[in-house]
């Protein structure tokens, strides 16, 4: 019976490493957030500039004028999206560091077979949950931020077909001031790209963590099994 939970709790220590890997990028994702949220009230506020400017030059381009209101629309979507992203991974942290408190005060040798057990049983049920929500709140994040970047490739891609659109507002934007919206529109693109392959490699490795520390909490209900199955075989005979 020790023996079987001396190898369960040995199981359970590779799990804390991976929950601890896992715990490891939670502040990349947090840095992530913040900055988007930054990043997304500029964009905001590039795309209203731009919808007034051409409205009161009265030639407000159809393609460009929809999507400003939109626009608008899905800052206020993706602002809300960080917002329960960021109450998704503080229940995660919570949770997760409860378990390796609880864990860490189990001794190898001779592990305390309730406690292991309750150790076992909030993981199955109560990390895996946090976890799993995490996961789904970053990935609608990253949804999100693909669609941000899509938003204004097509605007670029829209302005870059000529200076049309800068000439029509030009009275109202000085040739300057058009340019900087360019070089704004391109260093928004560029640096959006950039974070959000960072966020969605970090992304990645947090599902992959998450997805061996399912098998292995799962599989820890082996050692019960057997465990309880010796004790049958010890009272029959």
């Amino acid at each position: 019976m020790s023996v079987l939970q001396q190898r369960k709790l040995a199981k359970f220590y590779h799990v804390m490493d991976d929950i601890k890997a896992q715990r490891a990028l939670i502040a990349d994702f947090e840095r992530y957030a913040a900055w988007m949220n930054s990043n997304l009230a500029a964009y905001n506020r590039y795309i209203q500039a731009g919808s007034a400017a051409a409205a009161i030059t009265r030639f407000l381009p159809i393609p460009y004028a929809g999507q400003a209101a939109v626009f608008s629309k899905f800052v206020a979507q993706f602002t809300q999206t960080l917002g329960t992203a960021s109450k998704s991974l503080d229940s995660y942290l919570q949770t997760s560091q409860q378990i390796l408190a609880q864990a860490a005060r189990l001794d190898p040798a001779h592990p305390d077979p309730k406690s292991l057990a309750d150790v076992h049983t909030m993981a199955d049920a109560n990390l895996l949950k946090a976890m799993y929500e995490a996961n789904q709140q970053l990935k609608n994040v990253a949804d999100l931020s693909s669609g941000a970047q899509a938003f204004l490739v097509g605007l670029n891609n829209y302005l870059a077909t000529g200076d049309e659109y800068l000439h029509k507002v030009k009275g109202v934007f000085k040739k300057e001031a058009a340019q900087q919206e360019k070089s704004f529109l391109a260093e928004s693109i560029g640096n959006l790209k950039t974070q959000t392959e960072q966020f969605n490699s970090r992304l990645k490795n947090f599902e992959i963590l998450g997805g061996r520390i399912t098998t292995a909490v799962k599989s820890l209900s082996v050692y019960d099994e057997l465990a309880a199955e010796t004790a049958t075989v010890s009272v029959d005979k």
